[in-house]
């Protein structure tokens, strides 16, 4: 707010680490998924431009917190479960689920 016709401007700056993601490792949770959702069993929810079933690769383990970028550590989830695992209410619990599975 301006008091007596002058303006305070704030900044902030953020950063952001970034972890390489190996593509074999992305390609081999699709294999296995085979168009369908390890999360919810339904199949990919469209197929995307190169007419490829769509799901979403998931990190189990965040590699931000020290899981490794390798098919154990990865499943392949529609876009509604890896929102559920990240988002939800029950998160970190569908999150164990997953890992309990694979």
């Amino acid at each position: 707010a301006s008091v007596s016709g002058e303006t305070t401007t704030t900044t902030t700056s953020t950063s952001r680490t970034t972890y390489r993601r190996s593509g074999v490792v992305k390609e081999y949770a699709l294999r296995v998924a085979d168009g369908v959702c390890q999360g919810c069993g339904d199949e990919a929810p469209f197929l995307d431009k190169d007419g490829e079933p769509f799901l979403e690769v998931h990190h189990l383990y965040r590699q931000s917190d020290g899981g490794a970028d390798h098919p154990d550590n990865v499943v392949a989830l529609c876009p509604n479960c890896h929102r559920q695992v990240h988002y939800g209410q029950d998160g970190d619990e569908f999150n164990q689920r997953l890992a309990d599975k694979s």
